[in-house]
């Protein structure tokens, strides 16, 4: 089987081509090194210590960066026409229209590029619509058409790539 060799202080093999088991390969040789190495160059053997795991090496700010909230934000009760969903408030959120004086147009802030997010939609006892932002890209391109029951929980789901939003939706959910 084909390897590339990377040499870095310490030696990886890493298979390139030609192989349907590679994993047992990559586990045995090249994980196995990196696991058992302090990265310091010195290629000693020793693990890498959890007091190499500071605030100042892995920061929060670089975790925030690569993964979104799993949190519950509060619910969201819009007193007009607009809704600014804030997603560093969590990747799921919840909007009960029932106070809301017409359709809701939407802001979605702070996305993390390959973030999903998920939002329970409450209706009113006057149904409302959601107005969703312009890179919102939905299947077929058909919206959600929200329940139109008082108190009925339509759920949407939206994957977010960077640029645009991909949504789905799951409707009438019975409280």
């Amino acid at each position: 089987m084909p390897y590339t060799t990377l040499a870095l202080g310490l030696t990886l093999t890493i298979p390139t081509t030609g192989t349907k088991n590679w994993g047992p390969t990559l586990l045995n040789t090249t994980w196995t090194k990196i696991s058992n190495h302090t990265h310091t160059g010195s290629g000693d053997g020793a693990k890498l210590g959890t007091n190499s795991l500071s605030d100042a090496v892995i920061t929060s700010a670089k975790l925030a960066a690569n993964i979104a909230l799993t949190q519950k934000a509060a619910t969201l009760t819009p007193a007009g026409t607009v809704q600014t969903l804030n997603w560093n408030e969590g990747n799921i959120q919840i909007l009960d229209l029932g106070s809301a004086s017409g359709d809701v147009t939407l802001t979605l802030s702070n996305p993390q590029k390959g973030a999903k997010y998920r939002i329970h939609v409450i209706q009113a006892a006057t149904p409302r619509d959601l107005i969703w932002p312009a890179n919102t890209r939905w299947p077929q391109g058909q919206k959600p058409i929200l329940s139109q029951v008082n108190d009925a929980v339509d759920v949407v789901e939206l994957y977010y790539d960077g640029t645009d939003y991909f949504g789905d939706w799951d409707l009438d959910y019975k409280v």
